[in-house]
């Protein structure tokens, strides 16, 4: 029965290594800023712009921006703006359905 839970733990711990791997924000890439329900698109933009990146799509109805900047601790100003959780934007739209040309 050890052997069966200790292999429950390990499966477990490899998902979410390989959920954050997929996940991470690579520099020079689109990422994706979530942030807390409920926020209007120009709390987005400001906190966007304010981080210094380049604001590429607002989806208003989860509260995400779509973003991209090439400097370093761009995901730290983010999440100093008040994003909740900063992911690379593949692995996001993913989770949101948008797709890259909409208009959502």
């Amino acid at each position: 029965m050890r052997e069966i839970g200790f292999g429950l733990i390990c499966g477990i711990a490899m998902a979410v290594a390989a959920l954050l791997i997929a996940a991470w924000p690579v520099p020079g890439r689109p990422i994706a800023a979530f942030f807390p329900a409920g926020t209007g698109t120009a709390d987005i933009a400001r906190a966007v712009t304010d981080a210094s990146g380049s604001l590429l799509q607002i989806d208003a109805a989860s509260s995400v921006a779509f973003t991209m900047a090439e400097r370093d601790g761009f995901v730290s100003s983010l999440y100093g703006a008040g994003a909740w959780l900063v992911i690379d934007a593949a692995f996001a739209r993913l989770c949101t359905g948008s797709s890259a040309g909409s208009s959502r």
